[in-house]
């Protein structure tokens, strides 16, 4: 159920209904690797904030399609970056108009990793809960990985799951660097990428359509609970 679909006084009533809390899927415009697209974040946002309408009875708010991304991949065409203070800012600035019009709690859903990406969309009051999609157990379920990393076995395995049309499985060119390498890139204090790097972190060749279905049920597992508990709390 969107909220884009409805007019202003369709929107008016659903405010008015005790379940007045909106959903904000919140993606980034995104290389992942030579096999995935770009807007592969966005998509298992909208997937999950569809799931969680279903459950739930919630609106589900247009998608922000920016967030922050590395300065490693600033050389990846197609990958486009805003700063910390513009995403949390936006988010900001939506949020508190919505409220006036008598939204009364939001669910911000991101499936992307950046620190900083994650800053900005954090303490936004005591009525916004977000719900970080990504952050699962993996260790039972992937075959050479022990977390997500990055167009890996994991997220290919959702991808594999949610739109294998859109996966090419055959361009998949691996490179990894190690987490503890990593850090620095993270955090964004490495900008220059090694010579080898093609926007792949892990191992998307072991990735599976059977993978992909047992992280996303994991998914919405914890979804839910994070849910049912943040409600708990607002009502």
């Amino acid at each position: 159920m969107r909220l884009e679909n409805l007019t202003w006084i369709e929107a008016q009533k659903y405010c008015s209904t005790k379940k007045s809390g909106l959903i904000i899927p919140i993606g980034t415009c995104e290389q992942h690797g030579h096999h995935l697209p770009l807007n592969n974040d966005i998509l298992v946002c909208e997937y999950m904030a569809d799931e969680l309408s279903k459950r739930t009875g919630l609106l589900i708010a247009p998608t922000i399609n920016y967030g922050v991304n590395l300065p490693l991949d600033r050389g990846l065409a197609g990958t486009a970056s805003i700063t910390e203070i513009t995403l949390h800012d936006t988010v900001s600035s939506i949020i508190d108009w919505w409220t006036n019009q008598g939204f009364t709690f939001f669910l911000l859903l991101t499936y992307h990793g950046d620190p900083f990406h994650i800053k900005a969309l954090s303490d936004h009051g005591s009525n916004v809960k977000l719900i970080e999609l990504g952050d699962v157990d993996y260790t039972d379920i992937l075959q050479k990985q022990d977390t997500i990393r990055h167009a890996c076995e994991a997220e290919t395995s959702v991808a594999l799951f949610l739109y294998p049309h859109k996966v090419r499985m055959g361009a998949i060119q691996e490179y990894d660097i190690p987490f503890h390498d990593f850090k620095d890139y993270l955090y964004h204090e490495a900008q220059t990428p090694p010579t080898q790097y093609t926007g792949c972190l892990g191992a998307p060749s072991c990735a599976s359509k059977d993978k992909g279905a047992q992280i996303v049920f994991r998914m919405i597992e914890k979804m839910m609970e994070e849910y049912q508990q943040f409600e708990i709390r607002v009502r």
